[in-house]
């Protein structure tokens, strides 16, 4: 099985919106709990079956996780460059909006970000998109607000809602690394992508001392001269100016400049696709150079290319796993019985997700299955709390 996407929605709201004419889906993959968390997208072309996989993927990520929630996810087909973008937003999540009252905790996810969606709700007369969380965790609106403004607090070269998602990506990488038996300071990474998933993941490994070795945007890559590391702080920094993409060769001197298939071709410890569906498939996975991929991207390998890999003894972290800080973060911000910090909710994030990483691949190894089979029997022995808090504290939680 090689998600469980074969199992029905437990419920799916078709919008058909009535300027534009575009289509835009919420779906609600299971509902054994109170609460549903995943991100909505902008994708144009986007397919209610898109929206499904997605949402049965996030369920996954809260049952290997141990967060008691269930997945869900939305979109709308629609162009992201388009000037109509924010008023479609607001339409679709209009009519959305009886379901983020109650059960439906909506987060950014391709082509949309938290002050976006966060505007569109003050407008609709929700305080945040994370209104259902405030209703099932129980917290007042003072407690709630306390914790949802940690989500923009400074965090490195960040915030902490700009680095949460990115930090299960580094912290998978890592776990996959001592695995490996490769200490962070000699290893390589390569990632495909470099926005806000991707930016994050960079920064965290460059801080854990990994030498990031090749990044790619949708138009080149940039990659490292014989063996020099990229230089990511400058590189974000560009970023944090307004540059779009990869500042140009110039200004990286130690590094060369060439299409963004180039990323695919680079030697490298572990490969991170953060960026794009499929990847990674049958040609890619029969050539690539890596140890290991983290797949920081939903949907970033195909069920074929991933066969190869297992055949090929390349680990594949799938993005049930590596894609979980997000949800991880929900949990280390409104699970504790006191306001964290941002940093002991990265904390959070980096400590449960090795665990998750290591026990995952122990597994694999132990019953010579993939890491993806081992983790769907991991999700599948994951005991249902229909009645709890969606977060609780670590101390309360039964594994």
């Amino acid at each position: 099985m090689f998600t469980n996407a074969e199992k029905e929605s437990d419920l799916i709201v078709e919008y058909t919106d009535p300027l534009e004419g575009f289509k835009g889906w919420l779906v609600i993959d299971s509902m054994t709990h109170k609460l549903a968390a995943g991100g909505l997208r902008v994708q144009q072309g986007l397919t209610c079956e898109c929206v499904q996989r997605l949402a049965a993927t996030m369920t996954l990520k809260m049952r290997i996780a141990g967060i008691r929630a269930d997945g869900a996810k939305s979109g709308i087909d629609y162009d992201p460059g388009s000037p109509g973008k924010q008023e479609a937003l607001f339409r679709f999540m209009r009519a959305i909006k009886p379901y983020m009252e109650e059960r439906y905790s909506m987060g950014p996810d391709l082509n949309t970000t938290m002050p976006e969606l966060d505007a569109v709700c003050q407008r609709l007369g929700l305080p945040s998109i994370k209104n259902a969380v405030a209703r099932n965790q129980q917290l007042d609106n003072e407690a709630f607000a306390q914790r949802t403004a940690l989500l923009a607090a400074p965090c490195g070269h960040a915030t902490l809602g700009r680095l949460r998602s990115g930090a299960g990506v580094a912290a998978s990488c890592l776990a996959t690394l001592d695995f490996l038996g490769i200490s962070p300071q000699k290893a390589t990474v390569a990632i495909q992508g470099f926005g806000g998933l991707a930016a994050g993941a960079a920064y965290l490994l460059h801080r854990a001392g990994v030498r990031i070795v090749g990044l790619a945007d949708r138009e080149k890559s940039l990659f490292s001269i014989n063996g020099t590391p990229l230089d990511i702080p400058a590189l974000l920094s560009s970023q944090d100016n307004g540059e779009k993409g990869i500042i140009p060769t110039e200004e990286n001197p130690k590094a060369a400049y060439s299409d963004n298939q180039k990323i695919y071709d680079l030697p490298c410890d572990i490969f991170v696709p953060a960026a794009i569906e499929k990847a990674i498939d049958k040609e890619v996975a029969e050539q690539i150079q890596a140890k290991a991929i983290a797949c920081g991207a939903n949907l970033a390998v195909t069920e074929e290319a991933e066969q190869i890999l297992h055949a090929r003894a390349i680990p594949v972290i799938p993005d049930m796993v590596a894609g979980c800080g997000g949800s991880l973060s929900m949990e280390g911000l409104y699970g504790p019985d006191t306001l964290p910090t941002a940093e002991e909710v990265l904390h959070h994030v980096d400590r449960k997700t090795r665990n998750i990483v290591t026990a995952m691949l122990q597994r694999s190894e132990q019953e010579h299955i993939s890491p993806r089979e081992a983790a769907l029997r991991i999700c599948a022995e994951t005991r249902l709390y229909p009645d709890s808090k969606p977060y609780v504290p670590l101390a309360e939680q039964i594994a």
